[in-house]
């Protein structure tokens, strides 16, 4: 077979090498004078020399490949040492090692940058960890590490505020002894009583220096110090401990930036359930609606400035409804119930119970339940509405109206001259006096079976019986007695009226007292009276 290929070049033998005295220098001598060596060649004769990690001469090199006149040995390699260098920076917050790999040399030593360390005054905050894995790493490769850090001040605090007292937006929604949820039971507002712990005022700290890497003291600020506020309503701070607020009075807190204040009115936006059911020992003001399912309790009086939907407010003062008051029949009930101490006012009700001292309505008063102490005034003197119609109102004195039932005829029924809850509090006395009678006509008739038989009976039971129907007696006198207290104070009749300043239409039942008239005819404008042992309708209007 012929052989296709070209001749080949000769191979360039490699350069004789030799080092200096000091054996940190390394020449090259070139085969021959004049030829041209390759750079690689040449680097893979220096590495199988031993001198592979030399740093290489640039001229030297250049020389070599292309091919010095002459044979004198060229400068090619030197052998170098590894390098460090140490920086400070941030004034003293850090020292940060810069480490070169040594390149046929020696390299830095742990002692060497120790040294460099203590000419340079660190010696505070060094990191030996760091400064072991940087030298041993910088061996091979380079390396930039941080050895030495300042201690950093920790600043002072500014004075601190803590509440001793949870807040409106902490509570939450009950759960029962089953797991169940209600999610209107949010439970109690919060209240707090007159020396109640409010706020603990922790003041302001100094603060602790800290210290740079050349040992010196780097300040710390201290915190800024803040008093409670000036104007706290109703908060005094603690004779004997001026960093503790206390109530003043029963109400309300309401945590402020510097401090903590009490109110005996309780305000809210409104009663749905991300507020809850509200139990409050004051006056509660709410800006505007009351939804339906929500409770509202107060000791004080309750201000509404909007409307109530099928809700139960119950307050020891005055309920006031801005707008209306709108229920619904549940099971024949109102949804809506309103309960006052005092009066209760509203621009309309309709389908709602009503207890209370005495009412005014502006507008009407729909298929609702009321039972006042004094007086129901519907619609004030001239105006176009004031209508009752349908449902059931009850009043010690007065009823007052401008239109009574309607054209359609709905059962309406309106009595005075009775105290409704006197009336209703007789009917109880009374369940309770019956229910007695029936257990002394029991005792009475097994203590004359005992007294004829006391073979039949145990030993004692004559004794336990006596003091049984004893026991009895004494209860039915006390009820009796509370009895005739109850009868003498529903007598009001002389006196109680009816006020009808407009129409009031037929099927309109009304009661003075004990006596009942319906009207079959319609009325314009008069008193319903008792007069005689009757109701009459006197035109004097």
């Amino acid at each position: 077979m012929r052989d296709t290929e070209g001749p080949r070049e000769p191979v360039s033998p490699p350069p004789q090498f030799h080092t200096d005295e000091t054996g940190t220098a390394l020449y090259a001598s070139p085969p021959s004078p004049g030829q041209p060596l390759d750079a690689d060649l040449v680097r893979t004769a220096l590495g199988a020399a031993g001198y592979g990690d030399w740093a290489i001469i640039d001229e030297g090199m250049k020389a070599l490949t292309r091919g010095q006149e002459g044979d004198a040995p060229v400068l090619l390699a030197r052998a170098l040492d590894g390098a460090m260098a140490l920086k400070i920076q941030g004034k003293g917050r850090e020292a940060v090692l810069h480490l070169d790999p040594p390149q046929g040399g020696q390299p830095v030593t742990l002692e060497q940058v120790r040294e460099a360390l203590t000419q340079q005054g660190v010696v505070h905050g060094i990191d030996e960890a760091a400064l072991e894995a940087a030298v041993e790493a910088g061996k091979q490769a380079p390396q930039e590490v941080v050895v030495a850090e300042a201690t950093p001040p920790e600043h002072g605090e500014d004075t601190r505020f803590e509440p001793l007292v949870p807040e409106a937006h902490d509570r939450r929604p009950r759960v029962d002894e089953r797991g169940r949820v209600d999610y209107r039971d949010l439970g109690g507002v919060v209240q707090v009583s007159p020396g109640t712990p409010l706020m603990r005022r922790h003041p302001a700290t100094p603060g602790t220096p800290g210290r740079d890497i050349f040992g010196g003291v780097i300040p710390s600020k201290p915190g800024k110090e803040y008093a409670f506020d000036a104007h706290l309503r109703n908060a005094e701070r603690d004779p004997e401990d001026p960093d503790l607020l206390r109530a003043a009075i029963q109400g309300v807190p309401s945590v402020v930036d510097r401090g903590v204040m009490v109110d005996d009115l309780l305000q809210v936006d409104g009663v749905d359930l991300s507020v809850g059911h509200l139990t409050f020992d004051g006056t509660v003001q709410i800006r505007h609606d009351v939804v339906e399912g929500m409770h509202v309790e107060a000791t004080g009086d309750i201000h509404v400035g909007g409307m109530v939907e099928g809700a139960r407010l119950e307050a020891g003062g005055d309920i006031v409804v801005h707008k209306g008051v709108v229920g619904r029949l549940d099971q024949g009930e109102p949804t809506a119930v309103l309960r006052a101490g005092g009066g209760v006012s509203a621009h309309f009700i309709e389908n709602g119970r009503v207890e209370a001292h005495h009412l005014l309505v502006r507008e009407q008063l729909v298929h609702c339940h009321v039972s006042v102490r004094q007086s129901v005034m519907i619609g004030p003197e001239g105006a176009r509405k004031g209508q009752i119609m349908g449902g059931e109102v009850r009043a010690g004195h007065l009823v007052d109206c401008r239109l009574l039932g309607g054209p359609n005829g709905p059962h309406t029924v309106v009595a005075v001259g009775l105290d409704p809850q006197a009336q209703d509090r007789l009917a109880a006395v009374e369940a309770q006096l019956e229910e007695k009678r029936r257990l002394q006509e029991e005792l009475d008739k097994a203590l004359r079976f005992a007294h004829a038989h006391p073979e039949r009976v145990r030993p004692d039971f004559l004794e336990r019986a006596g003091n049984t129907l004893a026991n009895t007696r004494e209860a039915m006198a006390a009820l009796e007695a509370e009895r005739e207290e109850r009868m003498q104070s529903l007598q009001q009749a002389q006196g109680a009226c009816i006020q009808v300043r407009g129409r009031a239409y037929p099927g309109v039942e009304v009661r003075i007292g004990d006596r009942v008239r319906r009207l079959s005819n319609e009325s314009v404008g008069g008193l319903f009276l008792f007069r005689d042992g009757e109701i009459i309708f006197d035109h004097a209007l």
